[in-house]
């Protein structure tokens, strides 16, 4: 069945028919039809709704579809990396799944084993609110983002300087041993960085040409369109992608071409419902 990742836009307005199409969503997924697919960003989308009572069902809802879940950005790279790498150095690895269940999200995200829905999650960052793990390192990434921006367009940061800072980010993202607990040394980690093509690592790539394409246009991200690129992580690991947000298709398209791997097929929420009628 195919995988279907739903933008933020999507869930939000889904969560506010009439309860009969929610109820055709879940017939969907009951059916094997299809299979929807959110990630951690989901909740910190719902988490910065001003709106409480709308921010909790809207985590109601998330869950009723049933979904699977992609990893947070970082886990989904450096997986990327690790895989890359193990190719490259021909040791035997399990190739790595990204859409998983929600505990598996939440160990990666906390650390240790535990049963928390969307609900208890969206709750818990809007409890800690900017301080919480997951929305400061965001913000960092934000800001940082907002900074490169500022250095390119005053001629400070070049194409070339960051794609310095890209094999550097890479290099931190590299595993320190392999599958069997044989620590990786440096030479070898070297020798993978020296041949390393950002187009071995999709999301990488993907967030890569993203930026580059703001910088290309002269935009100055705000902080919700940044956490929407967040999104397209999921474009490598999923049959289609649902959006209505017309700047996100366009940037989509822009930096899709001519890419070696493949990526979701978009489809707005009339063209899903088209495709998938009651």
């Amino acid at each position: 069945m195919p995988l279907i990742y739903c933008d933020h836009n999507f869930i939000v307005t889904s969560s506010q028919e009439p309860a009969a199409y929610a109820n055709h969503l879940r017939r969907l997924v009951d059916t094997g039809t299809v299979t929807f697919v959110l990630s951690p960003v989901h909740w910190i989308d719902a988490a910065e709704d001003a709106n409480e009572a709308r921010s909790i069902a809207t985590a109601d809802f998330m869950d009723s579809l049933r979904p699977r879940w992609m990893y947070y950005r970082l886990t989904v790279e450096r997986k990327e990396v690790a895989d890359a790498f193990f190719r490259f150095a021909k040791i035997p690895a399990e190739a790595p799944q990204m859409v998983v269940d929600i505990g598996d999200v939440i160990f990666e995200l906390a650390g240790q084993r535990a049963h928390r829905d969307s609900r208890a999650f969206i709750a818990h960052l809007r409890d800690v609110g900017p301080g919480h793990p997951l929305r400061r390192t965001l913000r960092q990434a934000f800001l940082t983002n907002q900074k490169n921006t500022e250095q390119f367009h005053a001629g400070k940061f070049t194409l070339a300087m960051a794609q310095e800072v890209e094999k550097l980010y890479v290099k931190k993202l590299l595993p320190a041993a392999t599958p069997g607990g044989i620590l990786i040394d440096a030479n070898s980690k070297g020798q993978f960085l020296s041949t390393c093509q950002l187009t071995d690592l999709p999301s990488i790539a993907l967030e890569n040409k993203a930026t580059q394409d703001n910088w290309h246009h002269k935009r100055q991200l705000n902080q919700n369109n940044f956490i929407d690129h967040h999104h397209l992580i999921a474009l490598p690991y999923v049959d289609f992608f649902i959006t209505d947000d017309g700047g996100l298709r366009n940037l989509i398209g822009r930096i899709s071409a001519n890419l070696p791997f493949r990526i979701a097929a978009l489809l707005t929420k009339a063209e899903f419902d088209i495709r998938y009628p009651a």
